[in-house]
């Protein structure tokens, strides 16, 4: 196993069978679709997705879900220990927009069973929602207010995230729009005077580390865009040849491989902040190259 030591965590880098991997959400269909045609003719993965030492995905579904539908035998992965305290779990708040009134939003949440609370302010619906994975919250502008379901529709967070894809949905029928958004982005003061009149927040159940692990385990997935995990340090353009994947040897011999194919290449390390590839990066980097 090629080990790389940095400040905050040991990055395992290892070949595993793509068989051995558990996810933990739900993909998206069009991103999917989309790199399972790249991948076909694949001349090399540039980058390793993240798990964690049980070889649930943290960072990569995507990836790993095509090379799954393509009979890939083989993914190379960066391990890394998801309970280190510098590996951060976080969520993706739902922004909808187009919406004509907060009635339609409420029948709406009502009809999954929804009890709606009125909550005084953003540092409040943070506790009560800490409190209760399994209730989220909504936003109008600086007006909060709290859902809370009975166990017939939540009886456990994935339920929980799946009221919500469903409300999503059906909310979508109606015309409504919706983009993801970082929870770091809602958390900021700023946000709510940027809100336009016909949009609200969802912020979703705040599930832990543990209720992600667990329910991999259990092969339960939670909905799309569940999770949003920020890494310490990423190892980028590793850049592994394509033909590696299909090929019929141990995986003892090809991680003999990888390992010698990773000690010919060079590293620099770089620091949070940087901008690679037109991709901004909030985690320090690892970059591999010849």
């Amino acid at each position: 196993m090629y080990c790389i030591e940095t400040h905050t965590l040991t990055l395992k880098m290892e070949v595993v069978h793509v068989a051995s991997l558990f996810r933990h959400e739900e993909i998206i269909p069009r991103i999917a679709n989309k790199l399972i045609l790249e991948f076909k003719n694949l001349a090399s993965l540039q980058n390793p997705i993240i798990v964690d030492e049980n070889h649930v995905v943290l960072d990569g579904n995507h990836r790993a879900h095509a090379f799954n539908i393509l009979n890939f035998k083989f993914i190379p992965v960066c391990k890394i220990d998801y309970f280190n305290d510098c590996t951060r779990l976080r969520y993706w708040f739902r922004l909808l927009g187009n919406v004509e009134n907060f009635e339609v939003i409420q029948r709406t949440i009502e009809k999954f069973g929804g009890v709606f609370e009125s909550i005084e302010n953003r540092v409040e619906l943070k506790k009560c929602l800490s409190e209760n994975c399994l209730a989220f919250g909504v936003q109008r502008a600086d007006a909060y207010s709290i859902a809370r379901f009975s166990d017939r529709y939540c009886v456990d967070p994935v339920a929980a995230y799946q009221v919500i894809q469903d409300i999503q949905d059906t909310l979508a029928a109606q015309g409504v729009t919706l983009t993801y958004v970082p929870c770091k982005t809602v958390h900021k003061d700023e946000f709510c005077k940027t809100m336009k009149p016909d949009e609200l927040v969802i912020w979703t159940p705040q599930i832990t580390k543990e209720m992600v692990v667990g329910a991999a385990r259990q092969n339960k997935v939670f909905a799309p865009k569940t999770t949003r995990h920020v890494i310490p340090v990423r190892p980028l353009n590793v850049n592994v040849p394509g033909f590696w994947f299909t090929e019929n040897v141990s995986l003892k011999e090809i991680n003999h491989r990888f390992d010698k194919f990773l000690e010919k290449k060079k590293m620099r390390k770089f620091s949070a902040g940087m901008v690679l590839d037109g991709r901004y990066y909030e985690e320090e980097l690892v970059v591999f190259y010849d």
